[in-house]
């Protein structure tokens, strides 16, 4: 079914005096829907030939929004407060994370609901989730996570990443995460393979085994700080030449990039760009985050997640990625026009957004955003309101 999308603003280029950018050139649009996708983009006009319509009401228009870090089956959401229980290591903590979840007075699919409607509130049309896989217990937090994605048809996509947070050595998490695989995971998950498992090499072959035999991307957690965390970057660098998985890697978090330094920093920064490599960051507050600018400038592909909402790993976290990519432009002082509004790529993968034409075409699947802001900058540095979002031509309200 056709429909118009009324009179909302996409960015056409920028207003510039001698070396300073002063703003940004918009115009008004209709876009025409056909079932899943835009058909047709043109000027504003009062001529619909009596299909639907819906007034964008000169909201801005800009590219769909993705959670790229989360954990839909560890958040608490809904439960009664809870102070953050002590832990005297990581092995600890997630040892103590399982009795938590399994004695909550909310299932997997209650907690999840709420995780999801609370980003979806803030624009959120895709999700990239790490779910737990692991001996301890199999497959049921996945089995559960997809029976409740059966609800959201067509309201969202989004990709799950088998995650054998137990360490995929320590724990003998392989034939879960295999299985796991063939019932639905997308990628092939990690953490700190050199601290947690102890075999750095051993734990990366058989990760990028998993990976390559399933034809799955890679998403590793890796605090790992020093030698250690050298080490293990090293090794994701050699087994993704070897395995010509370039493209398909992601590591997340990244702490260990800190301590890199002079030409060696240079040099791995360059090969990870290379190799393709990606950086994804819950931009953290600890003095601990990567230096994200620095890789994005060296070509680095870099985006945004919450990663924790209210868990057993941390009582913080409000769903909104849009503050994260706020937080993101004041920690690497960010202030331009053109700065902030390339910034938005961070949550929506897409490059560039200005001038029209390079993001919004005929033919394209109608997922975006629009939100009450000027610009894109304005909506970057002062968090404006986001109106609405449309995935495969629905239109979600929010604002």
């Amino acid at each position: 079914m056709k429909k118009w999308l009324k009179n909302v603003r996409i960015e056409t280029g920028y207003y510039s005096h001698d070396d300073y950018i002063s703003g940004t050139k918009t115009k008004n649009v209709d876009i025409l829907i056909n079932e899943k996708r835009i058909e047709k983009i043109r000027a504003h006009s009062n001529e619909f030939n009596g299909l639907d319509v819906q007034d964008g009401q000169g909201n801005l228009i800009i590219p769909a929004i993705r959670e790229m870090h989360c954990h839909f089956d560890k958040s608490k959401l809904g439960l009664p407060w809870q102070p953050l229980a002590p832990a005297a290591s990581i092995v600890d903590r997630f040892e103590k994370e399982i009795p938590q979840l399994e004695q909550a007075s909310l299932s997997l699919s209650e907690r999840m609901h709420r995780l999801v409607e609370l980003e979806q509130s803030h624009g959120v049309s895709f999700f990239r989730s790490h779910i737990d896989v692991h001996p301890k217990v199999g497959q049921k937090y996945l089995q559960q996570t997809l029976a409740t994605l059966s609800e959201y048809q067509e309201k969202f996509s989004y990709e799950l990443v088998a995650f054998p947070q137990h360490g995929l050595l320590r724990s003998h998490a392989y034939q879960e995460v295999k299985t796991s695989l063939e019932n639905g995971a997308n990628l092939v998950g990690g953490v700190d393979p050199n601290a947690l498992d102890g075999n750095v090499v051993k734990s990366l072959e058989q990760t990028f085994k998993l990976a390559t035999s399933h034809n799955a991307p890679i998403d590793l957690h890796l605090h790992e700080r020093g030698n250690l965390g050298k080490e293990t970057f090293y090794e994701i660098l050699k087994q993704t030449k070897a395995n010509q998985w370039q493209g398909k890697v992601t590591i997340s978090h990244a702490f260990g990039l800190n301590d890199f330094s002079g030409q060696e920093r240079q040099d791995f920064f360059q090969q990870l760009a290379e190799n393709q490599i990606a950086i994804f960051s819950s931009v953290p507050l600890d003095g601990s985050i990567p230096p994200l600018e620095e890789l994005r400038k060296a070509g680095v592909q870099v985006a945004l997640g919450c990663d924790n909402v209210y868990d057993s790993w941390s009582p913080f976290g409000n769903g909104n990625v849009l503050e994260k990519l706020n937080r993101y432009n004041e920690i690497f002082g960010i202030t331009t026009q053109k700065g902030l509004t390339d910034s938005l790529m961070l949550v929506t993968g897409k490059k560039t957004i200005v001038p029209d034409g390079i993001w919004l075409k005929p033919g394209m699947k109608a997922n975006f955003t629009l939100v009450d802001s000027s610009c894109s900058a304005e909506f970057v540095a002062r968090q404006s309101t986001v109106k609405a979002s449309y995935y495969h031509g629905q239109r979600f309200q929010i604002g």
